[in-house]
């Protein structure tokens, strides 16, 4: 299982730089927010999808399947970064991520009182299962609420089977 999951996260990571890496002229700020990026991943544990408590329906959840709403899961995971010339390389990165129909990844806005706060993301493969990843809130009084029910819908729409989570 161990071995499973590793290899699960190092797609997902392969697949989070393909978009700079594999771009003929990437920016120097993609660059740089990618390197945030991956220096961000060094920090993070994995688990198996704990229980989870009831959820709120707080949130409005969004796939996001345009550009406008990449936009907008940028801006909430760049909030994870507190300095602003880091959120701003942040935004540049993640805004570049560009979604083919066979995707192994769909990332998730919710949207709380009308306005985006929370996003997360599952990256599946058929062989090593799904991850339930980049869950994060803006940083309101409900963040943990917040962070909770994205996790609970990110599960439900999860394959069965084993899910990991990485935060």
């Amino acid at each position: 299982m161990r071995l499973q999951m590793e290899q699960l996260i190092e797609l997902k990571n392969k697949w989070m730089a393909s978009h700079i890496t594999d771009a003929e002229y990437p920016t120097p700020l993609s660059e740089k927010g990618l390197s945030l990026y991956q220096s961000y991943l060094q920090q993070l544990s994995h688990q198996p999808l704990p229980t989870l408590s009831a959820q709120t329906n707080n949130l409005s959840l969004y796939p996001v399947d345009c550009h406008p709403l990449t936009i907008r899961y940028a801006l909430v995971l760049a909030s994870k970064w507190e300095n602003e010339s880091e959120k701003e390389a942040l935004i540049e990165y993640l805004t570049q991520i560009m979604f083919e129909p066979s995707s192994p990844a769909q990332l998730f806005v919710g949207f709380f009182k009308g306005k985006p706060a929370a996003c997360g993301m599952i990256y599946s493969d058929s062989v090593q299962g799904d991850l339930i990843t980049d869950v994060h809130a803006l940083p309101l009084p409900n963040q943990q609420a917040l962070i909770d029910e994205m996790t609970a819908h990110l599960a439900e729409r999860c394959q069965a089977g084993d899910i990991l989570v990485e935060s």
